[in-house]
């Protein structure tokens, strides 16, 4: 190829054989079989625009310089400095409305030598790609003739399969709440009138079927001789008498004042950031806010059992002889647990979660924290061991890792996360090492192989190596690694298992966004081309993997506005790790 054909570089230089192909051969599916050429050290980006030297198949690395609204912390200026897009290989023509012709699609139509850029600090916009394959195209990932092996087996014992076998009619899905997508809150407690003293501030939720939850109680000082002292407690995941076991009765705290603060005659205004408050940055729902003697009461009110969206909460301030100063309600209070929504059976805002677009004849393996079913990795384990023709992760990750969080994120990020699964348990960091060393590998699905959808951050990031990522402890190498040595991706490693993991899998080499509330499964990003890829298989009827994939992707571009860069990023990053010309379930 690359003595025969013309190119900027080498990837260039592939696409162009590409195009020779389908033009001389008409070829509608292609499979670059080879990736890094180590799993302990290889280079993962020769410049701005490929990785070569250490690949044995080349990858483009697209110029996208994303600062996004979600799911990230506004404070970082940056975020990923451009990922790796097979879709580059797959994009072989554009439509030149001149010459009425299709040309060759580039991805640099301005000629400054910076492929798909966007906000780069150099370079100019490249607003203008096609974006739309005109093939199919999966990627196999192979370091070594071991994978090699062990995946060509798998493929060619898939393919003699019974078609639609029993376990082939099944889809696991795992999500949780992606986002905390709390109401900013506006009860305004006026004070100016109050005797000095003691108070408790009450809170209660209750949900759309009359169940109420425990009660929060908050005690304060009220002495306007003093200055105030006004803060932020993220504690909900302490009200649960046996957290974090679910479904559970709703949740209702109050966020700030905090117990022992001091409602004086100074202003306080603060700001938690995301840190203490997840989304705070964007949502403000955690914001502190005591303003000329009026105690602005904030906190969270949602209802951890699946599908709970509603409730109502109760909000009374008594003074040392219990009597009632203060009462207010705040009713449809809504909160949403995403990674639920996007996998789940229903409607939502117009967009359907992934098993709503399903054939009714498969079984449904729903394992959210919400229905006590998502605990840890145990859980998915046990739950892909038992095989699937389909999985689905929704939810947050990196090259290591799935995960997501419980019902309303109590306590925060750092208390209400729950891991599903990791490639590797062995970590640099005492309170991040688990057992067993490989969880991936303790999957025993053999023989009972799905295809896994993976929607989070980086999951699909192939260009890890253990040595680079062990020395990356503070990301200034976008490894996203943090210094755990991991040898590959979580999409690669799920399919390269032997005899087991995943015939295939989808994923996100960046960021995958995620929209918060109740638009999370109608306005596209990470969980819409997730869902969209399942209804191509379920309800379009396209029943071999490249065929549903390149339709998810075209169906995509014709949705949504590719001149927005989230939209372009979130098309770009999602690699297929798979035989495109596989037929899924088998043949008869």
């Amino acid at each position: 190829i690359y003595d025969e054909f013309d190119g900027v570089d080498k990837p260039e230089q592939i696409k162009y054989f590409i195009k020779h192909a389908i033009e001389e051969y008409g070829v509608t599916y292609v499979l670059l079989a080879g990736g890094l050429k180590s799993i302990f050290y290889a280079k993962a980006r020769d410049d701005p625009n490929q990785g070569s030297r250490d690949w044995y198949v080349p990858v483009r690395y697209n110029n996208l310089y994303d600062n996004p609204q979600y799911p990230l912390n506004s404070e970082e200026p940056l975020h990923d400095p451009g990922c790796i897009s097979d879709l580059y290989y797959a994009d072989v023509y554009r439509y030149n409305e001149t010459s009425e012709q299709n040309e060759f699609e580039s991805w640099n139509p301005n000629g400054d030598d910076y492929f798909a850029a966007w906000r780069h600090p150099i370079a100019e916009n490249d607003t203008d790609l096609d974006y739309r394959p005109d093939v199919s195209l999966g990627r196999l990932a192979f370091r070594n003739r071991l994978e090699v092996k062990n995946v060509v087996d798998k493929i060619i014992k898939y393919e003699t399969t019974e078609l639609n076998s029993e376990w082939f009619e099944k889809m696991t899905v795992i999500g949780g709440d992606g986002f905390l997508d709390q109401e900013r809150l506006e009860i305004a407690w006026d004070t100016n009138e109050l005797p000095t003293g003691k108070y408790i501030i009450y809170a209660q939720s209750t949900n759309e079927d009359n169940i109420s939850g425990p009660i929060d109680e908050v005690d304060v000082l009220v002495d306007k001789t003093k200055d105030s002292a006004v803060t932020f407690n993220h504690d909900d995941h302490l009200l649960m008498d046996d957290f974090p076991n679910y479904p559970a009765r709703p949740i209702a705290t109050v966020t700030s004042p905090s117990c022992g603060d001091i409602l004086g005659s100074t202003n306080v205004s603060s700001k938690p950031g995301d840190g203490d408050a997840y989304l705070n940055e964007r949502l403000g729902w955690a914001d502190v806010d005591y303003i000329d003697e009026i105690m602005y009461i904030r906190g969270k009110s949602y209802d951890p059992r699946p599908y709970g969206v509603t409730t109502d909460m109760h909000v009374w301030v008594e003074n040392e002889d219990g009597m009632i100063v203060f009462d207010q309600y705040v009713n449809d209070l809504e909160m949403y647990y995403e990674g639920e929504w996007v996998t789940g059976e229903r409607l939502l805002n117009g967009g359907g979660g992934a098993l709503y677009y399903m054939p009714e004849n498969f079984t449904r393996d729903i394992l959210w924290p919400s229905n006590g079913r998502l605990t840890g990795p145990h859980d998915v384990i046990h739950a892909l061991s038992e095989g699937a023709g389909f999985v689905f992760f929704s939810g947050h990750g990196s090259p290591n890792v799935w995960a997501n969080h419980y019902p309303g994120v109590p306590g925060n990020r750092q208390h209400g996360d729950v891991e599903g699964l990791s490639v590797t348990g062995i970590s640099i960091w005492p309170g991040m090492r688990s057992r067993p060393l490989a969880p991936m590998n303790k999957i025993k699905n053999y023989d009972k192989l799905p295809v896994a959808v993976v929607g989070g951050c980086h999951n699909g990031m192939f260009n890890v190596s253990m040595i680079p990522c062990l020395l990356d402890i503070q990301n200034k190498h976008n490894m996203h690694s943090y210094g755990t040595p991991i040898p590959s991706c979580f999409c690669w490693n799920l399919v390269k298992l032997r005899g087991r993991g995943a015939i295939a899998s989808i994923g996100n080499t960046g960021y995958g966004y995620g929209v918060p509330g109740k638009d999370c499964t109608s306005l596209g990003l990470d969980g819409g081309i997730c869902i969209e890829f399942f209804k191509q298989y379920g309800t379009n009827g396209h029943e071999v993997l490249g065929d549903a994939y390149i339709q998810t992707q075209n169906a995509y571009v014709d949705q949504f506005d590719m001149e927005f860069m989230d939209h372009a990023k979130s098309l770009t990053q999602w690699v297929l790790f798979g035989d495109p010309s596989l037929m899924l379930g088998g043949y008869e």
